[in-house]
């Protein structure tokens, strides 16, 4: 059966770092608004996992959902901004049914198909080159001085899964991916490395969901998989983004100025 429930989650404390954050409190609800008003029209329901201050902030705003869990103002407290992704995860573990996750900065102009929302598990795509300049240093870290990493962590396996999208229809691995990366948390206070000049998220979000859905088996799916050209070059380039109607303002492509304008300009057609 298709997934029918779609989330979001949003961590209020680093909305304005460097890889995650908008130039402002309004181009982030700008987009935010435009990726639900979509997800609206494709899910029977739409949650939102987020604390006190985003609950405030979406309503604010009056963006709706039907059902909001403001769980991340307890779990998330004394965790460095740095570590963005880690309440993402929280919101994927206390699912109860066959989900997606949506990024704020993720937009599905059509319906998602049918291959990802029947899928294991399913995911923007595969990252896997270029990875030494955002994964080595924590990778080699972790090779040598993690000494508590579980049995499926491969160093020296450089592979990873875009989490703009996280869909799950077998739920049996969201406990597991939820309870190491907080391990691997707690292991970087102790670390060497100054984790905070890195980008951990990329760790035990993107390289841990890879290895733990590889480890046990997954039928997995990737968005790159529904179209000829990107399956073929592992990637989606913009002229297949348009085909598929996804768009994923990554890392800082959500601060340029035009790209923003764009989204406010959609908002304002759409009158959201």
């Amino acid at each position: 059966m298709a997934i029918e429930r779609a989330v979001y989650s949003l961590w209020s404390s680093p909305m304005e770092g460097v890889y995650v954050g908008f130039n402002s409190e309004e181009a982030l609800i700008d987009c935010f608004k435009l990726s639900l008003h979509f997800s609206k029209q494709y899910f029977k329901e739409v949650h939102l996992v987020t604390d006190n201050k985003g609950k405030e902030l979406i309503q604010k705003y009056g963006l709706k959902f039907d059902k909001i869990d403001t769980g991340l103002e307890e779990v998330m407290k004394g965790v460095n901004n740095s570590h963005w992704a880690l309440g993402k995860i929280y919101a994927c573990k206390i699912q109860d049914k066959p989900f997606i996750h949506i990024d704020t900065d993720v937009i599905w102009f059509k319906k998602p198909a049918k291959i990802l929302l029947e899928a294991d598990a399913a995911f923007q795509e595969l990252e896997y080159e270029n990875l030494g300049v955002w994964y080595e240093t924590l990778l080699e870290d972790a090779g040598k001085n993690y000494k508590n990493k579980p049995k499926w962590f491969n160093s020296k396996s450089m592979r990873a899964y875009n989490c703009g999208i996280i869909a799950f229809n077998k739920l049996d691995i969201l406990q597991e991916w939820w309870d190491e990366a907080l391990n691997y948390v707690e292991y970087l206070k102790t670390s060497t490395v100054d984790y905070t000049k890195q980008v951990s998220s990329l760790i035990f979000e993107q390289f841990f969901v890879y290895h733990l859905c590889q480890h046990y088996g997954y039928k997995v799916e990737l968005i790159t998989n529904t179209h000829p050209k990107s399956a073929s070059k592992g990637y989606i380039e913009e002229d297949v983004a348009k085909t598929i109607g996804y768009t994923h303002l990554i890392s800082t492509v959500k601060r340029n100025p035009e790209i923003e304008k764009k989204v406010k300009n959609r908002v304002k057609d759409l009158n959201l």
